[in-house]
């Protein structure tokens, strides 16, 4: 496993490693733009062959990049490939790939210092009634955003599943009892 290079702060490649394409013909196909002609290869921590064209150069989204890119933090593949968060970014939009991808959860779990168990044990103590209480009554009185509304509304709006209707009455049984007592 390729992990970070002496500085400390370098983001770690958890899911490597990874090797260049083969391009013994000169071609490559890019994930976004198909057959693309290599020009070169990057200096990066990770070298990474380049697209032949004018102007500033571009690395080829093909092969372990493609992977990296899936299940690495965006910090960790800006540092190795030596490329921008907005590339990342653009490169995550047309893989389909969401904000948060295994190697940023780990990143965002490590960075916060809190121990997984201690998380856990928070996110239970979170769901206590006294918990919950706090939260409604740091909410109350409140008005809702503009989109909440508009979210709330719209989920008022579409269909609902088969035997929704019953369920719901069930609620609104239950919370009448739970008013009365």
């Amino acid at each position: 496993m390729r992990t970070a290079l002496s500085n400390p702060d370098t983001p770690p490649l958890l899911f490597g490693p990874y090797a260049a394409p083969d391009i013994s013909d000169g071609w490559l196909v890019d994930h976004v733009d198909g057959s693309i002609e290599v020009g070169g290869w990057t200096n990066a921590p990770i070298p990474w062959p380049r697209r032949k064209k004018t102007g500033k150069h571009s690395l080829i989204l093909c092969g372990d990049l493609i992977r990296a890119v899936m299940m690495e933090s965006s910090a960790a593949v800006q540092h190795h490939w030596g490329v921008s968060e907005g590339t990342v970014w653009k490169w995550r939009q047309a893989l389909g790939v969401g904000r948060v991808t295994p190697g940023t959860r780990y990143r965002l779990q490590t960075e916060t210092g809190v121990p997984p168990e201690a998380a856990a044990r928070g996110r239970e103590a979170a769901k206590s009634p006294e918990a919950r209480a706090r939260l409604s009554a740091s909410k109350t009185g409140k008005p809702a955003h503009p989109n909440t509304k508009s979210a709330l509304l719209r989920a008022a709006k579409s269909p609902k599943p088969a035997g929704w209707g019953r369920r719901a009455n069930q609620w609104m049984q239950d919370a009448k009892r739970n008013d009365t007592d």
